[in-house]
C-alpha cells in the first residue's frame, strides 16, 4: 500500500519539474512541498471514493487540514486548496486516486470493513508522521508567483476564521487574539491588513479558548495583557498563573509588578526564577538598578507595569 502510494504521488510531482538541468535549492524545497501536499490530496480523494463506493464514513481529524493550511499559508503565501490548484494536477489525482481504491478493494475482494479500517488509519497516520511532520520544519519557500489579495479578501479571511476557530492549531489562534488586540493581522508569509478592528473582548474569547485546550503559558501571558486595560484583577491572576508555569517573560512582569508596589522581597523571588529560566540577565539588572537608584522600575505607573 506504501509503494502505491509513493508511486502515484511520483506520477503526480514529476511532470511540473521536467528540466534538464540540476534543480536550485528552492526548486527541490519546492518539489517537497509539491510532493507533501500532493501525497495529502491523493489520500483525500482516495477517503472520499471510499466512501462513495463502500458507503463508508471516513474522515479525517479536523484539525488536520485547518494547521496543514496555516504552516503553507506562513511558510510559502499559499493555502492548501491554493497550491493544489497551482499544481493543476487535480484529474491525475483522480486517477491515482482510483487506482489505489480499486486495488484496495480487489485485493479484499470487495468493501472489506477490517481491510478498509486498516488502509484509513495507515493513511491518517503517514498524514500525520510525515507530511505534517514535514510541514512544521518551517521551510521557508520564496519565488512562486504571487496570488494577488486585496484587503477586503483579507478581511473577509480573517473573519471567518475568527467565527469558527475552534479546530484551528494554536498558532493561527494566537494570530487572530493578537489582530484582535492590536488591529493587524498577517494572513501569509505576503499578505498582511492592517484595518482589523479591534475586539479585546473576542480576544479575551480566543486566549481563554487557547489556554482551555493547549496549556499554553503564554497564552496566560497575552490574556493578561488583554485584559489590563479594563480588568486588572483578572489580568494580574493571569499575569500569575503565566509565571506559574514558568514563561519568563511572564515572571519578569510579575517581579516587575511586585516591585513597582514596593515588595521587593517578592519581586526578588520572581526576578530571579526569570533569570533562572532564561530571561536576559543584564535586562534584570537593570530593573535592579532601577529599584535602588529610585525605588521602583520606571516603568511603574500607579502600581501597575507598563
Amino acid at each position: 500500500m506504501r509503494r502505491l502510494l509513493i508511486l502515484c504521488v511520483s506520477c503526480l510531482i514529476l511532470p511540473l519539474y521536467a528540466q534538464t538541468k540540476a534543480p536550485s535549492k528552492m526548486e527541490l524545497l519546492a518539489m517537497e512541498y509539491a510532493q507533501v501536499v500532493g501525497q495529502i490530496e491523493l489520500i483525500n480523494v482516495a477517503i472520499a471514493q471510499v466512501n462513495a463506493r463502500c458507503e463508508t464514513s471516513f474522515t479525517i481529524n479536523p484539525e488536520f487540514l485547518p494547521e496543514v493550511d496555516y504552516l503553507l499559508r506562513k511558510n510559502m503565501d499559499y493555502g492548501f486548496n491554493e497550491f493544489v490548484a497551482w499544481m493543476e494536477s487535480a484529474a491525475h489525482t483522480r486517477i491515482q486516486a482510483r487506482q489505489m481504491v480499486d486495488e484496495l478493494i480487489a485485493e479484499h475482494g470487495g468493501c472489506d470493513a477490517t481491510a478498509l479500517n486498516h488502509w484509513f488509519r495507515f493513511l491518517s497516520a503517514a498524514n500525520e508522521r510525515e507530511n505534517l511532520a514535514f510541514l512544521r520544519q518551517n521551510h521557508m519557500l520564496i519565488g512562486l508567483p504571487k496570488i494577488p489579495r486585496s484587503e477586503q479578501k483579507i478581511q473577509r479571511a480573517f473573519a471567518q476564521k475568527v467565527e469558527h476557530y475552534q479546530y484551528l492549531p494554536y498558532q493561527e489562534i494566537r494570530d487572530l487574539a493578537q489582530a484582535l488586540d492590536q488591529g493587524s493581522y498577517r494572513y501569509s508569509l505576503l499578505s498582511l491588513s492592517q484595518s482589523i478592528t479591534k475586539d479585546s473582548f473576542k480576544a479575551q474569547t480566543l486566549w481563554q479558548f487557547a489556554i482551555d485546550e493547549f496549556a499554553k503559558p503564554e497564552a496566560y501571558y497575552a490574556l493578561g495583557k488583554s485584559l489590563q486595560s479594563h480588568a486588572k484583577d483578572k489580568a494580574l491572576t493571569a499575569f500569575t498563573q503565566s509565571a506559574e508555569q514558568g514563561y519568563s517573560v511572564a515572571e519578569i512582569w510579575l517581579g516587575t509588578y511586585y516591585a513597582c508596589n514596593r515588595d521587593i522581597p517578592q519581586a526578588s523571588i520572581w526576578l530571579e526564577k526569570a533569570q533562572k529560566n532564561g530571561a536576559d540577565s543584564d535586562y534584570i539588572d537593570d530593573i535592579y538598578a532601577e529599584i535602588n537608584e529610585l525605588g521602583t522600575p520606571t516603568n511603574c505607573v500607579d502600581g501597575w507595569v507598563y
